[in-house]
């Protein structure tokens, strides 16, 4: 617990007798730290007139890693419909499903798409059998004028007289059925192609919204208003992961990590057993515990991040303190401890493990003691 100290400021004359008591009492002091017993520390004469303080502990302490699992690089697939009426007929797939290339996840209904698909087979339909049609009457009429020709060659006067007879009547009339006929077949053809495209792009249209798995993958996200049956146009529906679905976390601390073992990561309130595939050291020193969802897991996690915590052995009987009590200089590791006087005496420690904010104190510290917290 941090108290708040104050007092007037106090300041001394350089005595040599001052002097030379306050460095006896100093090296006196650290004379229980060998390797600092010979350098000399002053006492600050001049100091303020409060500060913050906190009391060093001394018992058990429950040391904890903290690790933040990052997602490894995975693609992911997202799947949306752009339907303004699509109404969704059955979802085939489930969270933490492992689907194959292709495979059918979710089928898409459109009333209006149908509707056109309907309409666009039926025109095609209608205008094919007219061409068939005419371009069956346009080859007979082409075998009479044939037979035509034949009589002419084989029977000229007969063929002469009737030509003379129909002349004016029949070859107008027959030049504009052949002329009709092709115009329309024409016509007919161009009716059937347009008719089949704006088909072909309908059904483009709704086979595309049929959700298909586009890589083999693990389905990470369903949208709950899709499970509902309910979808808007544009939004995120599915999301399926491909590849590496693994996470890894850096860490400098020395616990003992084993491929095998299954710990349980956190996100968003949802629990997550995963257990480490690889240990891999890192070139500063640290290493990097590489995580895989456990395979029985349903619903595996989601997201870029995790967070873990693992409880390491229970430390017995040790000193503590606040971390911000302890100092960095050139000659190592102190802290002020304050004096009945209100000094701020400092003194070498040498520290262990970290504990959330405290840190443990080798020596230096027995317990109990007031340290100041200066920043």
């Amino acid at each position: 617990m941090r108290k708040q100290h104050s007092g007037k400021i106090k300041y001394y004359r350089y005595t040599p007798v001052l002097i030379g008591l306050a460095l006896s009492a100093l090296l006196s002091a650290c004379g229980k730290e060998s390797t600092y017993a010979l350098i000399p520390l002053e006492r600050t004469i001049y100091q303020r007139s409060s500060y913050q303080t906190t009391q060093v502990k001394k018992g058990d302490m429950e040391p904890t890693i903290h690790l933040k699992l990052k997602a490894r690089l995975a693609d992911q697939v997202k799947y949306s419909v752009d339907l303004t009426d699509a109404e969704v007929k059955e979802v085939l797939i489930s969270a933490g499903e492992h689907v194959k290339k292709g495979q059918l996840m979710v089928s898409f209904e459109s009333e209006k798409t149908k509707k056109a698909i309907d309409a666009y087979s039926a025109e095609v339909e209608e205008k094919q059998l007219l061409l068939d049609h005419y371009t069956r009457m346009s080859l007979y009429d082409l075998q009479q004028r044939d037979y035509i020709v034949k009589e002419k060659k084989e029977y000229p006067l007969y063929q002469q007289q009737e030509d003379e007879i129909k002349d004016d009547r029949d070859k107008e009339d027959t030049m504009r059925k052949y002329i009709d006929y092709d115009l329309t077949i024409k016509q007919l053809e161009q009716d059937v192609k347009v008719a089949s495209l704006f088909l072909q792009e309908e059904r483009a249209r709704l086979e595309n919204c049929q959700l298909k798995a586009q890589e083999d993958g693990v389905i990470t996200y369903i949208s709950k208003n899709l499970l509902s049956g309910y979808v808007e146009p544009g939004a995120l529906l599915i999301t399926e992961t491909c590849g590496e679905n693994t996470y890894e976390a850096f860490t400098d601390d020395d616990f003992d990590f084993r491929i095998g073992d299954t710990y349980t990561a956190e996100k968003s309130g949802l629990l997550y057993e995963m257990q480490i595939i690889a240990v891999e050291e890192e070139e500063n020193g640290g290493r990097a515990i590489v995580f895989a969802p456990d395979e029985t897991l349903l619903n595996p996690p989601e997201g870029d991040s995790l967070d873990m915590s693992i409880s390491k052995e229970k430390l017995k009987n040790v000193v503590y303190v606040e971390k911000d009590a302890v100092h960095s200089g050139d000659n190592g590791k102190f802290v002020f401890v304050v004096s009945k006087e209100g000094f701020l005496d400092p003194v070498f420690v040498q520290t262990g493990e970290e504990v959330d904010d405290q840190v443990v104190i080798k020596s230096g510290l027995t317990g109990g003691e007031e340290v100041a917290i200066i920043k």
